[in-house]
Parts: structure tokens; sequence; C-alpha cells
């Protein structure tokens, strides 16, 4: 029998109360995040796994998902400005946070992968390095929000309690709810309890036994929350009793009126979106998510769809030795432009690039090699030579580029 440490999901359900359905211009937006790897405490083996799931059935029922995996504490907060500055009055979101957390004071944090092992007496130093839930119900009901709903799956066993039985926060779990008008919370285990991440070692399962347990009635029209959230009790308690273990899921239901997550309603009025994971972590130790398309950013200029005059090769490069090799001015002559804006990302693309540009995304997306992993890769020398070359035959034009060619 395996505990998960102290994790916590936070669910912002977008939902439709029983009567009528929202107005047209309402939205159902998911923000979905799995940690997994931790540098410095205990990492875990479902999170990532939780959050991928979660993801898909939220799409399925309609909901616009940005999905963000192992994100440092950098990224994480900025998936949350991001999701948040998506958000519309009279939106719904939805918030999964699958990974370590820790009770404060009463104050429950989510854990960033790349959070410091701190000491007894270091609470101000893990206040300001995690994410506090209660300022994020708070910014989400800024935004207008018609309802925030946080399933926590956070009742684990404190990462920072050391050998001598001291830790900072509580020793298992997160706090009870403190709900306000509007909030539906969900714990993965009672108050007190810890929850389970595998019924053993050899439990074959990919998530949690809080997860797999909630996933099947996520997707149940017929299921209002609170009926979700009774039944998926029952499962767990269960489960874990067949391996001598309590753990009884509890909810806090601070919404009017019937919550119904999977009722047919208006598909999601804005693009889904994928966040990348940390930067820190070698990309071999964290399982990719599918990429999805990024939301349009209006302060950077996106290009327009291209088609390149040449079709790349199957393996999608135009120079697949870009990156240890300096490329010439006569094999980049008679490349057009766009020919040569595809030969510079790709240099980013192999090293794994997020691209704010949705038609660099889709073409790059069509190859298996392109794994997006971060918004600023670290580029060698040789790299950064073909760069700056392909940029200059770029920004130079007619008689100057047939200049610049010729040298």
């Amino acid at each position: 029998m395996v505990e998960r440490h102290v994790a916590a999901v936070i669910v912002t359900l977008a939902f439709f109360l029983a009567g009528p359905l929202p107005a047209s211009g309402q939205s159902r937006l998911g923000l979905v995040i799995g940690n997994d790897s931790y540098a410095n405490v205990e990492p875990l083996k479902k999170a990532a796994n939780d959050a991928r799931a979660v993801a898909q059935s939220l799409t399925r029922i309609g909901f616009g998902v940005t999905l963000g995996l192992n994100l440092a504490r950098r990224d994480f907060v900025r998936a949350i400005a991001e999701f948040e500055s998506r958000l519309r009055p009279g939106d719904t979101a939805f918030v999964f946070y699958s990974g370590h957390g820790v009770e404060i004071e009463g104050a429950n944090y989510l854990l960033p992968v790349d959070v410091p092992k701190v000491a007894s007496g270091q609470q101000g130093v893990l206040r300001d390095e995690a994410v506090s839930t209660d300022a994020l119900i708070q910014r989400l009901k800024a935004r207008g929000t018609r309802a925030q709903i946080l399933v926590l799956d956070a009742c684990r066993d404190n990462p920072f309690r050391d050998n001598l039985g001291r830790s900072i926060g509580g020793a298992r779990g997160l706090a009870a709810a403190q709900a306000s008008s509007g909030v539906f919370i969900v714990y993965s285990a009672g108050i007190g309890e810890s929850a389970l991440d595998r019924l053993s070692d050899s439990d074959p399962h990919p998530n949690s036994v809080f997860t797999r347990s909630f996933l099947p009635l996520l997707e149940s029209a017929d299921k209002s929350m609170v009926e979700v959230a009774k039944t998926t009790r029952t499962r767990v308690k269960a489960l874990a009793a067949e391996v001598g273990h309590q753990q009884s899921p509890a909810y806090y239901d601070e919404i009017d009126g019937d919550l119904f997550l999977a009722r047919a309603g208006p598909p999601p009025t804005r693009p889904q979106a994928s966040l990348p994971p940390t930067p820190q972590i070698p990309p071999q130790a964290i399982p990719q998510a599918t990429p999805q398309p990024l939301p349009q950013v209006s302060s950077v200029p996106i290009a327009p769809a291209f088609v390149p005059q040449t079709a790349a090769p199957a393996s999608g490069y135009m120079f697949a030795d870009s990156d240890r090799r300096q490329l010439t001015r006569n094999e980049l002559a008679g490349l057009s432009s766009d020919q040569l804006r595809i030969a510079r990302n790709e240099i980013y693309a192999r090293r794994g690039r997020f691209f704010r540009d949705p038609s660099l995304t889709a073409h790059f997306s069509r190859f298996s090699w392109y794994r997006p992993s971060t918004w600023d890769p670290p580029l060698n020398a040789v790299e950064k030579a073909n760069v700056s070359l392909i940029q200059g035959l770029e920004h130079a034009g007619g008689g100057a580029r047939d200049d610049l060619l010729r040298r």
C-alpha cells in the first residue's frame, strides 16, 4: 500500500444548473495541471496521468481545456495568469490540480515541481514558493465567473515532515474547506485521512485511487455534482478497504441548485491551449501530452498560414543536421521566405519550443520528433550561428538578399 503525498486537484468545473442553459456568450473553460517530477521532495507517479485523463474527459463534454504538466513555479504562476485572462463574466472555470500540496496554519498551498526542501520554522519560504488555493479562488471570482468548483486530491502525508515528526504544516492532508458562495469543493479524502496514490506497488492502474473512481462519473449527464461526489466517495472507500486503508472523500457545496457537469450546452467559444512543463526537468523523464493549439496572443504578431514551396522530407526537417553543422549561404540560396522561416524555426522546434504562431505549431506537430516542452529552449553555438545566418537572409530583400547569398 502506497500513500500519495499531499497533492491537490483543484478543479474549477464548468457546469449547468438545473433549469435554463447559460447565455450563448458564456464558456466552460478548464485549467488542468499534474505535477509528478519533483526535484527536492519525493516524486509522484500518477499525477500527470490523472491530469491527462481529466483533460480528455473535460474536452469530450465540451470544455476548452488548458493542460500543464510538471510546472515549475514560474510556469505555474504564468499558467494561472493566462487561464485567468481567458475568463469572461458568466464563464465557468474548471481548475484541476494533481500534485503535492500542504496546509499551513489553516490555508492550503499547491507545490510546483521546483519547490525547495524547507525545514520546520520556514513557513514563510514555503508560502512564497507555493500557490495559495484561496488566492486562486479569489482571482477566478474577480473575473466574474459563475462558479468555482475545486476537487482537491490533496490529502497525502506532508512531504516536509522529517523523521523526528517535525514538519511545516499539518502532518497529512489539507485544511477543512472555507468555501464561499458559488464554490463547490471535493477532497480526495476526509480531513486527517491520507489518500492512496495506488493500492500497492504492483497496482497497474494508471490513475490514483480517487481519480480512477471520479473519472467515469465526470461524463455522466444524469448525475449532479453532489451525486458524483457521493458515488466517488462510496467507490473510493470500497477500494481503500481492500487494502485495509480508510479513505473517505469529502465535499462542501456552496452553490444554489443542482450542479451538472456533462449536460449538453454551447461549445467553448475560445480554443484549447497547452502549457509547457518546467524546463528544469529532463524531457525524457516527463511523459509528454499531445500538443494542443495555443491561444492567440494579441501582443504577438501572428504570421499567416503558409505552404512551403518545397515539401519537407518525411522526417520533417529541412536541415536535419542544423544542430551540429553550420549551414552555408549557397545551400540556402533559392529558398523562399516561408522556407527560410521553417528552416530557422525547426532549430527551435528540435529543442522543444512552444510557438505562439498556430501555423508553426500545426506544421511541426505533424512530425513525431516535435515534443514541445518550453518557451525558451537553449541553443548551442552552431544553432545560434545558423539562426543568425537565416535571420539575415530573411531580413534582406531583393538585391540585398542576392548580395548576401553571393558572399
